[in-house]
């Protein structure tokens, strides 16, 4: 686990990507399944066989499919002998609220990577504070932010709300909420620190433009002196036996990359001082199982 922390640092910083985390949770994982004979040996020598540091849901939401983030933290969560239930990816909000509350759940941890994902975890904090729920909501993913989690998730959810930065911190926040010592504490400093980022959006004053002002400002086309290219057939055209071979050359890779996490466009990014060495590794890879 300190193994884990240093990748957490080191990622945090820029200095490590997700490629090399997955590959750090892999071992951690390995050397976890090694050991965990010994572990079961001996807690049925003290008697705490049974015994679990707590219970957590892991869901990425409906409508995102990516599910890198939210899997490395359920192999750091297990390690640390927490009991996993591991709802996949698109996932409807009722099905992990339901979920959380008949399997009475410590903690729901919501993942998403795409920008609709942040609506969801938004529609979920509500449903939760409709339904009087108080289970803390773990926040996390490429497309979310503390400043998000502050200004629309925790705002609209009256139990624990915490953003978590990378997988690595994930053992840290959920043992601060189920620590009766430092849960309190923990949940106040981060309250605060909410309530600290809104008031500093709302000090800024930013004046938005009315609807009408904004129409006035639209682009404005000459659609009768435009003249549209027309294709040269119309409807669907199959090709059905065209060599996939061929086509690879035309992929754009660049989404490929930004799964990634890594920032650039493809073929630059392969030249990238910051993350050519890596993606050049990862694009390899993806070459040689496609």
């Amino acid at each position: 686990m300190d193994g884990m922390n240093v990748v957490g640092d080191l990622f945090a910083s820029g200095k490590m990507f997700l490629p090399q985390v997955v590959k750090s949770a892999r071992v951690m994982k390995k050397a976890v399944s090694h050991l965990i004979p010994f572990i079961e040996e001996e807690k049925q020598s003290l008697g705490i066989a049974d015994k679990s540091n707590g219970r957590v849901l892991m869901a990425t939401v409906k409508g995102d499919v990516h599910d890198i983030g939210k899997n490395i933290v359920s192999v750091v969560l297990g390690c640390n002998g927490y009991d996993i239930i591991d709802l996949g990816v698109m996932v409807a909000p009722d099905k992990i609220i339901s979920t959380a509350i008949k399997e009475k759940v410590d903690v729901i941890g919501l993942s998403g990577l795409i920008t609709p994902s942040l609506d969801e975890m938004v529609h979920i904090a509500k449903e939760l504070e409709r339904l009087k729920c108080n289970i803390p909501l773990m926040i996390g993913g490429a497309t979310t932010s503390q400043k998000h989690t502050a200004v629309k998730i925790e705002e609209n959810y009256s139990g624990p709300t915490i953003h978590v930065i990378d997988a690595s911190r994930a053992v840290g926040v959920v043992g601060n909420l189920l620590n009766e010592n430092e849960r309190e504490n923990f949940i106040d400093d981060t309250r605060k620190k909410y309530i600290d980022i809104r008031n500093n959006i709302q000090a800024k004053n930013i004046k938005h433009l009315s609807i009408e002002d904004a129409r006035d400002r639209k682009y404005k086309i000459n659609w009768k002196e435009y003249k549209i290219p027309k294709p040269l057939k119309k409807g669907i055209t199959v090709f059905d036996d065209f060599p996939l071979e061929d086509l690879v050359d035309y992929i754009d890779w660049s989404p490929f990359f930004h799964a990634w996490e890594m920032k650039g466009t493809y073929p630059k990014i392969l030249q990238s001082e910051k993350y050519g060495f890596e993606a050049n590794k990862i694009f390899d890879d993806a070459k040689t199982i496609r």
